[in-house]
């Protein structure tokens, strides 16, 4: 009998694109001449309950994906039974969301998913596998978990399989401890892993590094050692199945029509091996940065694309390669290719920069902006101030790149001052794109938030209080499990405070999907400059400067420019004699009427440039 794999891709797992996990290791598998089929059960589930009401349910918190899926093994736990009352507020929202009533959720849990399951075990032929491997990612785990095990129960010679983020370090010890059906899992990158992994288990042969299993009765995992970095070794991901199985499913899916192709060009994030971000928990124990060559991401790009009919892609990485923005974007743009691309950066671009990622198809960007408050952005480490912030929201709106980002709340050593500088500092960027919304941020496992809580006075209390709901036994220890965690951190800041910027940002939020949005753009004459100012609500204002107003308001468009080089400037290029004061005045008086930001002693122009020259 021949040895073959199944990788299995279990809701809560997106299905407007292929999973990037399984495209990988298929690619990789079949390079070592192993055979593999990819099934998309997510898919399937999808369409039972409705793609849309599908969607809106992958990313909702509180567990809330593992809880639909924790009837089987938890459903007549005490705690697991009061959820919906538990989280009534959280349950009527998702409710709302999906344009159903509550008892809609409550029968997907005890209806809707066991009926699933008993398709899924039954539907596919498991029992021509030898193994069967899951991906868990997020609000995937609990579904994955509970059909490996109606998997092994029907076909005990299967070896079941885990791997993803949910069972890096502790968590995958833990989970394979306290599910005797999970045989083994890999802990962290697979590529080295898997097929030692795979001839071990054809040969019968001693578990490879790397691999959590049991042995004399006891979980063990010996640490696999290294970090994969021979990026040329594979080609690009294997998304062959994604599409076979979607079209079998729906064959007029919009996901079809140009999809979105997930790709990945490095690992780590190269800002985090010098200055761990203080809140984030990605990467767990492969921060170290590894990139691919330019020239391979030129190529892979350029076959995903043609593989798959598609020029919109979703780059994975937690930071983009500086090297690509010539390397990669720039080369797009001097082709003139048409691409639509997502990637993550640092906010500390330059106009130049931002302009190439533009013109090299980069339309929606993540740049962690997190703050608007130069306290926070130092205490997190995140290495920019609010200025680049304003920068970067500036040149991403001139050249139509879409902006995704946060502002974040409930840092240790943040004050009430914090808040009112960060709300005032915001109202004059409503011409700019908002934050999504504004949150409390989440102590994530592998932060030093969560590893060095001592030395930013914060206590741990528990884990994210939806664990104990929804993995509701006394078997499992959900402090190992849990991958955000419930904390104190001393901090009393005034509620008004907060809620004065919730309602700024709302406003913002407001007035920038109107059908007036706010707008501030100026245009430049021979003598003089013009600034069209949509920002305040009362109706628009049209503002004419000449001298050295006008004269500032150009200089300082490109970057922040100094005192000193504004004073220089205006020495060389403004006729007549201007004194010191003059220049001062006039930079306070922009200043006051929030034309300039002003920090640190360096000022730059808030209105956009009408003519794509300047």
């Amino acid at each position: 009998m021949p040895f073959k794999t199944a990788l299995v891709n279990m809701p809560f797992g997106f299905h407007i694109y292929p999973s990037i996990q399984l495209g990988t290791l298929s690619t990789l598998l079949k390079a070592h001449g192993w055979q593999v089929k990819s099934h998309y059960l997510n898919l399937h589930f999808a369409s039972r309950i409705g793609f849309p009401i599908y969607n809106e349910l992958c990313e909702k918190r509180h567990l809330l994906g593992e809880w639909l899926f924790s009837h089987h093994l938890f459903g007549e736990g005490a705690r697991n039974r009061r959820y919906m009352e538990h989280f009534s507020g959280h349950i009527e929202s998702v409710a709302r969301s999906i344009g159903q009533r509550p008892e809609f959720l409550h029968n997907l849990k005890t209806r809707g998913v066991p009926e699933f399951l008993d398709w899924a075990v039954n539907a596919i032929d498991w029992g021509q596998y030898a193994v069967v491997g899951f991906t868990s990612t997020f609000n995937q785990n609990l579904a994955s978990v509970t059909l490996a095990k109606l998997i092994k129960e029907k076909y005990p010679s299967v070896t079941t399989l885990f791997g993803g983020a949910n069972f890096d370090s502790e968590m995958g010890m833990e989970y394979v401890r306290a599910f005797p059906w999970i045989d083994c899992a890999v802990m962290g990158e697979a590529e080295h892993v898997l097929h030692p992994l795979m001839t071990a288990l054809r040969d019968n042969e001693p578990m490879p590094q790397g691999v959590i299993h049991r042995r004399d009765g006891a979980v063990v995992c010996e640490d696999n050692g290294g970090m994969f970095v021979e990026f040329e070794r594979y080609g690009p991901p294997d998304y062959d199945d994604y599409f076979e199985e979607l079209r079998s499913i729906d064959p007029r899916s919009p996901a079809l029509e140009n999809p979105v192709i997930l790709y990945e060009t490095a690992r780590g994030c190269w800002w985090g091996e010098k200055h761990h971000c203080t809140f984030c928990g990605l990467n767990a124990s492969s921060m170290k940065f590894r990139a691919k060559p330019a020239e391979q991401v030129n190529t892979e790009i350029a076959a995903l694309s043609e593989r798959y009919d598609s020029y919109r892609f979703r780059i994975v990485d937690n930071i983009i390669e500086m090297k690509y923005l010539d390397g990669v974007f720039g080369r797009f743009a001097r082709e003139n290719l048409d691409f639509q691309i997502f990637i993550e950066v640092k906010s500390n671009l330059n106009r130049e920069q931002i302009r190439t990622l533009a013109h090299g198809g980069v339309n929606v960007v993540q740049p962690g902006i997190e703050s608007f408050s130069a306290n926070q952005l130092h205490d997190m480490d995140k290495g920019v101030r609010p200025m680049q912030n304003i920068l970067f929201l500036k040149w991403a709106m001139y050249y139509g790149i879409d902006v995704t980002w946060n502002i974040l709340t409930g840092f240790p050593g943040e004050t009430d001052e914090d808040y009112r500088i960060q709300t005032e500092l915001i109202r004059p960027l409503v011409h700019l794109q908002p934050p999504i919304g504004v949150g409390d941020l989440y102590l994530e496992r592998f932060s030093p938030y969560f590893t060095r809580p001592e030395d930013y006075g914060i206590r741990i209390q528990g884990p994210g209080e939806a664990y104990l709901y929804v993995y509701d036994s006394p078997e499992i220890d959900t402090m190992k499990i849990a991958y955000d965690f419930e904390f104190e951190n001393g901090n009393r800041i005034d509620p008004r405070r907060v809620q004065a910027l919730r309602e700024t940002v709302d406003r913002w939020r407001g007035r920038f999907e109107s059908d007036s949005p706010p707008f501030f753009i100026f245009s430049r004459s021979s003598k003089f400059v013009t600034l069209y100012d949509g920002r305040p609500e009362a109706g628009p204002q049209k503002m004419r400067f000449e001298s050295v107003p006008a004269a500032v308001i150009t200089y300082c468009n490109d970057k922040p420019k100094t005192a000193e080089q504004i004073h220089a400037h205006i020495a060389e290029t403004v006729p007549g004699s201007h004194s010191a004061r003059v220049i001062d005045d006039a930079l306070g008086e922009l200043e006051e009427r929030k034309i300039l930001y002003a920090e640190r002693g360096k000022y730059l122009t808030l209105a956009l440039p009408m003519n794509s020259h300047h």
